[in-house]
């Protein structure tokens, strides 16, 4: 647990210390990002695909043997949400380095990991009137792990670990932890193709 609390630590000096090379201005009353160099924070995002997922968990609950109710919620309500933030980083008018990490989220019943995302952007023009872009990312980390619980099913079942969302279902223990949520990042590799004429 301290190694998980250095991680959020560093992460946070790092997201503080690359946002303090852009320069905030306030023009027209309105907000406006001025980049100090040639790197550009491009995106903030708060929660995830996964995110989404281990919400949709925390609804429900079940009955113990002793006729209390035990809810969800607990479990599957996060200390945080997953934050992430991207930068491009400009190589040539046409070419540009993606580059960002996100900080994980983590709850008593589930964790996802730290990711960083790395990617590429071209654009081009291919006529007077037309451009063409490409752009390519890839996210390393960012795994989601579902824990278990311990049930005691009495004289017959005994003590078992079992999948806490399943665990008062009809299924045998055993069965309940292949459901375990153990998945990486839904839209870890994505590549987008434009292409625009103006008339």
């Amino acid at each position: 647990m301290k190694f998980k609390r250095h991680i959020r630590t560093a992460l946070s000096w790092f997201i503080l210390t690359a946002m303090s090379a852009c320069a905030w201005a306030l023009p027209n009353g309105a907000w406006r990002l001025e980049p100090a160099s040639s790197t550009h924070l491009i995106e903030i995002t708060q929660g995830s695909q996964l995110s989404k997922l281990a919400s949709s968990y925390r609804y429900g609950g079940f009955e113990s043997a002793s006729g209390q109710w035990v809810n969800f919620e607990k479990w599957y309500r996060p200390k945080w949400t997953d934050v992430g933030v991207a930068w491009m980083t400009q190589i040539s008018p046409q070419f540009g380095m993606l580059w960002g990490l996100s900080t994980g989220e983590q709850a008593e019943k589930y964790s996802i990991l730290p990711s960083l995302k790395l990617g590429v952007v071209y654009q081009t023009k291919v006529g007077l009137n037309a451009s063409f872009s490409i752009r390519a990312t890839s996210i390393l980390g960012g795994r989601m792990r579902e824990r278990t619980c311990t049930a005691n099913y009495g004289d017959i079942g005994g003590i078992e670990d079992v999948n806490c969302r399943l665990a008062a279902s009809e299924m045998a223990p055993a069965e309940t932890l292949k459901q375990l949520t153990n998945s990486l990042p839904l839209d870890r590799n994505n590549v987008w193709i434009r292409y625009i004429h103006n008339f």
